[in-house]
């Protein structure tokens, strides 16, 4: 766990640069490190009912091979849990597992949920309870593969 938080924090600090994909995929990473703004509003069913076009895009290292639906509910009720469907649509396009992360009220990167297998095709759920985070109103979540190369990020708002 505290590897997990020191790497985590590292990627995070250094904005992800080590990453070699490219052009595309720094203008992803910076823009994913920029402060949310708006959100994705979905029903408790998932149904989206507004749209942030920011919120769940997938990086360029990904694309193609991942999809990943709007965080919901969202807003998040106090005291409830969120949901983010994944899908893996290419065998073995994720090497390890995935984890979807932020920061708490004292602004330590926190692991939310994990995928450990989500090297295989099929649907995934991450499910968390955004209250551990000790936070309320809009804050940002980012998927991260278990190297630390940043998958995607979207923004919740959590109602206290």
């Amino acid at each position: 766990m505290i590897a997990f938080r020191i790497v985590l924090a590292l990627t995070i600090i250094g904005g992800l640069g080590a990453c070699d994909a490219g052009e595309d995929q720094d203008t992803f990473e910076n823009e994913a490190f920029s402060d949310p703004v708006g959100f994705t509003q979905t029903a408790e069913n998932g149904a989206i009912q507004s749209k942030d076009d920011d919120d769940w895009r997938i990086s360029p290292v990904y694309s193609g091979r991942i999809v990943i639906d709007p965080a919901f509910p969202n807003p998040v009720p106090p005291g409830a849990s969120v949901a983010i469907p994944v899908r893996i649509r290419l065998s073995n396009s994720v090497q390890g597992g995935l984890e979807v992360t932020s920061y708490d009220s004292n602004r330590i990167p926190r692991r939310l949920d994990s995928i450990p297998n989500a090297s295989e095709t099929g649907s995934y759920v991450f499910r968390f309870m955004p209250s551990v985070l000790g936070l309320e109103g809009l804050i940002r979540v980012f998927i991260v593969d278990t190297r630390g190369r940043l998958v995607s990020y979207g923004d919740i708002h959590i109602n206290g």
